[in-house]
């Protein structure tokens, strides 16, 4: 007599693909090829003897059958996960309050967030933004992510990564422009001008840069300052000027083609970013994992 139970793994990779409703999108959740879920789905469809799925064109669609197990798997799955949350994670927060500049907020973490609320949904984030560099203080937030050297006092902080200076502008600004290797048409252009050089130790501007490319000449230089670097991205974009500006800010920038990236002569920065907390939450299974995310999103910028 056969064992009444089927295949868990096949169970849970049906569970996976019935709640996205994508092959995947389960393969992604299970870390396993797309290959494997469907093996799996149809190892379990030939247990059980019937059809679980259909496919279209948007995707995964439930059989009569399907839905019916689906509902009853996924009930089974949210007791088993739930008995087991208060089991072995009995202190586990349900939310918290990550503290950020603008800047970052804008420009990398909010259109990055979803990824994370969809690997921890029982958990609710909310984004406070600042307009301090390298401060962090208790009531700022549960942890906060900094820019600087990594000296935050009596709170502990973890390098997340460093980064590099980019030039950029928008293609409109540039296209009647030859963009030689000296790069002396930049004389021509306005520069943007964030506070970084004034508020951060030895954090290179535009003076370090111009030496960079090899211009002594600076004189009747146009500087157009701006308080934070997402205005100074924002002001490439409308094609104000070109900008020097960290090259995780503007990433999507660039992908989404608003700007272009003038050469490859970059800066490298000493200061990097930094996730700051108080000592006592260095365990807190939640902010390990929002630190991993964060070092793992950033790498992959």
């Amino acid at each position: 007599m056969r064992e009444n139970l089927p295949p868990l793994n096949a169970v849970r990779a049906f569970e996976q693909a019935g709640r996205h409703h994508n092959i995947a999108r389960a393969a992604q959740e299970l870390g396993v090829s797309a290959g494997a879920v469907s093996q799996q789905i149809a190892q379990l469809e030939k247990w059980i003897g019937c059809k679980l799925f259909r496919r279209n064109n948007r995707g995964l669609e439930f059989t009569n059958e399907g839905l019916e197990y689906y509902a009853a798997v996924s009930t089974a799955f949210g007791t088993l996960r739930a008995a087991t949350s208060a089991i072995s994670r009995p202190n586990v927060r349900k939310s918290f309050v990550v503290s950020v500049t603008s800047s970052f907020a804008m420009k990398w973490l909010m259109p990055r967030l979803q990824d994370f609320r969809e690997k921890w949904p029982d958990i609710e984030i909310s984004v406070k933004t600042t307009e301090l560099f390298g401060k962090f203080e208790e009531s700022d937030g549960d942890v906060g992510i900094r820019y600087g050297t990594g000296d935050f006092g009596s709170f502990a902080s973890t390098e997340l990564a460093k980064d590099k200076l980019v030039l950029v502008a928008s293609k409109t600004l540039v296209q009647d422009v030859a963009l030689d290797e000296e790069l002396s048409f930049i004389s021509c252009l306005p520069l943007l001008v964030d506070r970084h050089p004034r508020l951060i130790a030895n954090y290179p501007g535009w003076a370090e840069y111009l030496k960079l490319l090899g211009m002594k000449q600076v004189d009747g230089l146009v500087f157009r300052e701006f308080s934070q670097q997402w205005m100074v991205i924002a002001a490439a974009i409308n094609g104000e000027g070109a900008a020097l500006v960290k090259e995780c800010l503007v990433a999507d920038d660039l992908s989404a083609e608003r700007v272009t990236q003038l050469t490859e002569k970059t800066i490298e920065l000493e200061t990097g970013y930094h996730l700051v907390h108080l000592p006592s939450n260095s365990s807190d299974p939640v902010i390990r994992s929002f630190k991993n995310w964060l070092r793992r999103a950033l790498k992959r910028n």
